[in-house]
């Protein structure tokens, strides 16, 4: 007995270290199996074989259980579809390495990429063409298209002009400063396009001989800091406005010719609204001219965007006594607001505050809807305010209580959110909203 029983302990022994050895295979195997049901349960693959030397066919190959499937062949083209047999030829004008990558998800959200180099080693098509300035006459730039391979169509672009099907045109720039000049061609009812800037030196003096001060917006990122300051804070900036004024693209761009003041409704230095404010000050002043600006205005309940003057001793005397000329105020909403601009003068009189101004109503539609240009002329005399050419506002400024319109005025552009004038955003306000600016000139008279 004694010795069965040692033989029972001994065999006991045996059995639980194997017990242990198989729990702790099974606790490794069951970390594997994990690990396993973390993948995203499919496999994302494709083919690819070139037809000729410009155009190659790709196929999806993935496996298991996926929904959709997002390509980008590295050329400008893309497609997204849950067609799993779907497969694409796609045309490569120009000799180069190109990244071709095929994103699948599945219905929960897993996503698995592969991407693929290809090599395309003969050019097809090219767009390019030469852009050379007159010697004769400056303001004028040679264009000249020196595509390769054939195409449906072209048209050139530069400033607001569009020019088509001519292979062989003079672009016209009567200002000096930076352009882009864009060739678009269309080949197979896809577009391609190429983009060189060129540089005008000087104003064309016989076209707009009164011209002092302009900013085209022909460039592209912040506005030009040698024109603009960009303000920023929140303060409420004296009415109890909203928006956090900031420097950022997101709030001022200058982009194909334009120049986007932007509000957004998000949190930013204790406010809940962002937008920007631009200013000439201690950059470019005058006294006397015309001011205009071709703007496209916001829209909604809340929104005040504005085009307007401060007289340039503001630093050292304060407001209202340095002056304020308001070209265009727009206050958004319903009930004469997003078809109504106002155009008004501030002054400091028997040491308070005085304003005198005239509103112009469009005959239909918004000033959402389209640009207007919108300005003023200022002599010794009186300020005259129009829109589109219309005069709708006029004031006597030869009284010495109105001593301030005989000073230099800076300009300002700018969108606030909310404010003692506008009131507060409300449900029906949308945002973003965008003042679009195509430029801002400045003449003698």
């Amino acid at each position: 007995m004694r010795e069965n029983t040692l033989k029972i302990v001994l065999v006991g022994n045996r059995i639980s270290l194997f017990a242990i050895l198989m729990m702790v295979a099974v606790f490794i195997f069951t970390l594997g199996g994990c690990k396993k049901d973390d993948d995203s349960g499919f496999t994302t693959a494709f083919t690819y074989q070139y037809i000729d030397d410009n155009h190659v066919l790709f196929e999806n190959m993935s496996s298991g259980e996926y929904y959709s499937m997002i390509w980008d062949f590295g050329n400008g083209q893309a497609d997204t579809t849950t067609d799993k047999k779907k497969s694409h030829s796609i045309y490569y004008p120009t000799a180069g390495d190109y990244e071709v990558s095929l994103l699948v998800s599945d219905y929960t959200g897993n996503k698995q990429t592969v991407i693929e180099a290809i090599e395309i080693t003969s050019t097809d098509f090219q767009v390019s063409f030469t852009a050379e300035i007159d010697l004769v006459n400056p303001n004028y730039v040679n264009l000249t298209n020196t595509s390769q391979g054939e195409f449906t169509s072209l048209s050139w672009i530069y400033l607001n002009e569009v020019v088509e099907n001519e292979n062989e045109i003079q672009a016209y720039f009567p200002l000096k400063g930076v352009y882009e000049i864009k060739l678009q061609v269309v080949k197979n009812n896809n577009t391609y396009h190429s983009t060189k800037t060129v540089i005008i030196e000087q104003d064309d003096p016989g076209n707009i001989p009164n011209l002092i001060w302009s900013d085209e917006f022909d460039y592209t990122g912040l506005p030009n800091s040698t024109y603009w300051n960009m303000e920023t804070g929140g303060g409420g900036w004296g009415n109890n406005e909203l928006q956090y004024y900031t420097k950022r693209e997101d709030n001022a761009l200058v982009a194909n010719g334009v120049l986007t003041i932007t509000a957004k409704e998000e949190s930013y230095g204790g406010r809940d609204y962002t937008s920007a404010r631009i200013t000439t000050q201690n950059k470019f002043d005058f006294k006397y001219g015309k001011i205009e600006a071709r703007i496209k205005l916001p829209y909604g309940k809340g929104i005040w965007p504005a085009f307007w003057m401060l007289g340039d001793n503001i630093s050292s005397v304060g407001w209202p006594v340095c002056g304020e000329i308001d070209i265009m105020e727009m206050v958004g909403g319903d009930n004469n607001g997003d078809n109504t601009v106002y155009s008004t003068l501030h002054w400091q009189h028997d040491g308070g505050h005085a304003d005198y101004g005239e509103s112009y109503k469009l005959s239909s539609g918004v000033f959402a809807d389209d640009f207007h240009t919108f300005a003023v002329e200022w002599d010794t005399q009186e300020i005259r305010g129009y829109v589109d050419d219309i005069q709708y506002f006029n004031a006597d400024i030869t009284p010495s209580q109105l001593s301030e319109f005989h000073n230099n005025f800076f300009i300002i552009l700018n969108i606030a959110v909310g404010g003692n004038w506008p009131g507060s955003p409300n449900a029906t306000t949308s945002f973003p909203q965008k003042m679009e600016i195509d430029y801002v000139r400045v003449y003698s008279l």
